[in-house]
């Protein structure tokens, strides 16, 4: 009789963990049947959307940036190299995150193209999109106003 009840409880909680399965892989899609990522990552879970700024270090001369992000995944930024010349010049565009949801490439500029987003800042990547490990606080801009 023991083991009568013990393979009852087993298959209720089988079909029980099918059951949960299945709720949960329905709730990974939006309104629009969009997969959505259901892990926590920079993209879903942090307010990424806003206005960025700080100087890095440039070739010949600090550049100061301001980036903006917004929620339609487009960008414009704001640059000046510091130490050349009062010019200002503006990109415009869209970006794209990685699949891991923690890192952005804008596309549509020769400035610097991947940024890792963590909280309240946007950290420069290297051109193979590594982290730059000489210095990397110069390569932080910090968010200064949410969307």
């Amino acid at each position: 009789m023991k083991k009568v009840v013990w393979v009852v409880v087993v298959v209720c909680l089988l079909l029980s963990a099918c059951y949960m399965t299945s709720w949960q892989n329905d709730a990974l899609a939006d309104d629009s049947g969009r997969a959505v990522n259901a892990a926590h990552t920079s993209e879903n879970s942090l307010s990424w959307a806003g206005i960025y700024t700080g100087t890095t270090p440039g070739a010949n001369s600090d550049i100061k940036i301001i980036l903006t992000l917004t929620y339609d995944l487009r960008y414009t930024m704001t640059y000046q190299y510091v130490d050349k010349s009062k010019d200002v010049y503006t990109d415009t565009g869209g970006f794209k995150w990685n699949s891991a949801g923690n890192t952005i490439t804008l596309s549509g500029t020769d400035m610097p193209k991947q940024y890792r987003v963590g909280e309240g800042k946007l950290t420069q990547l290297d051109i193979n999109g590594q982290v730059i490990t000489e210095n990397p606080d110069h390569y932080v801009l910090k968010q200064i106003i949410q969307e």
